[in-house]
């Protein structure tokens, strides 16, 4: 019976949480010892408070991070079979939103931006920096491939390369079944790519992201098309994998992407990641115009997350307050 409830309590949680969760206690001990506070659950009012300063004070994190470390103190009295205290009391929310704001101040102070969006401009100056790896050309397609797919489908990293390289769960990451193509009747051919565990939706229906042709020289199809040529792909492997067999990882996709646009970088204001594929699309969508509920939809954003996403500047909205002042009768006239 424990076996059973443990396996379904795993299930409850991702495994990256698990390990915050666990880094969490890992701390709480450390806090224990330096402050020489009894650190030992259920924990009170006064000990969270202590842990919080100790956090802030003396291991300079930040705001977000304390707050995921709360979360694994609350976690682990849950699986002790312990009752929770109530962990985020009206002080400590307000602590935790005095640490955000002065995380805010600090980057403001300091002009970061953190994960900087890929624009179509920072796209074909990839595409060249990638022709110069000092790599396979199959293996350069690949990555090119890569770099099209997840910029033009808003895609999570995650969603189309593997954690590791060793191994691959054909539960959830992307197999080559999973990526199939149709072509219209104007020729036209449109990508098919299921995913099965998307963020957005945890239920058991995948979701399909059309991917579509435009002729472009950014045109993720063409891309995939190159690559493909000279790859065989294997409907039960992991779709993206170099010429020798081993898959793409998001960290190798993350370290060829500092190689290439890392010295164009002012790493004191942000970097390059492969989130940046996906901030560059909310990006270039707001900057060409395009409604709020047209980003959402474009990159399955469920809440208003994208709009920390958005670094460009916004039309939109102008351009509708010139409609509105038409229809008020208040427009002015040319050249004035």
């Amino acid at each position: 019976m424990a076996e059973s409830l443990a396996s379904l309590g795993n299930l409850g949680v991702a495994k990256s949480t698990w390990n915050t969760y666990k880094t969490a206690q890992t701390m709480l001990l450390k806090c224990g010892k330096e402050t020489k506070v009894n650190m030992e659950v259920p924990l009170n009012s006064k000990q969270i408070l202590v842990f919080i300063d100790w956090l802030a004070r003396y291991r300079n994190l930040k705001g977000a991070t304390i707050n995921s470390y709360l979360s694994g103190i609350r976690q682990l009295h849950i699986v002790r079979g312990i009752e929770p205290p109530v962990i985020r009391t009206g002080l400590v929310k307000l602590i935790l939103k005095g640490l955000t704001n002065r995380d805010g101040i600090a980057s403001r102070a300091d002009h970061l931006t953190g994960r900087l969006p890929i624009t179509t401009n920072v796209m074909l100056l990839l595409r060249k920096l990638i022709s110069k790896l000092d790599m396979k050309d199959q293996d350069k397609a690949l990555v090119w491939a890569v770099s099209t797919l997840a910029f033009a489908g808003a895609f999570r990293i995650s969603e189309l390369l593997c954690k590791t390289e060793s191994t691959f769960d054909p539960d959830f990451d992307l197999m080559g079944k999973n990526v199939r193509s149709s072509t219209s009747l104007a020729g036209k051919e449109t990508l098919h790519v299921t995913l099965k565990c998307p963020k957005e939706s945890r239920n058991k229906t995948p979701t399909i992201v059309d991917i579509f042709q435009n002729d472009g020289p950014l045109c993720p199809i063409a891309a995939i098309n190159e690559w493909k040529k000279n790859s065989f792909r294997d409907p039960d492997l992991p779709f993206f994998c170099f010429q020798n067999g081993t898959p793409l990882t998001g960290a190798k996709m993350n370290i060829l992407l500092d190689k290439t646009l890392g010295k164009y970088t002012d790493k004191s204001i942000g970097k390059f990641t492969t989130h940046s594929f996906r901030i560059g699309l909310a990006s270039e969508l707001g900057r060409l115009g395009f409604s709020d509920e047209e980003i959402k939809e474009a990159g399955r954003w469920s809440s208003r997350a994208f709009e920390a996403y958005i670094r460009l500047q916004r039309t939109k909205r102008s351009v509708m307050a010139k409609e509105i002042r038409k229809l008020n009768g208040t427009q002015k006239t040319k050249g004035k």
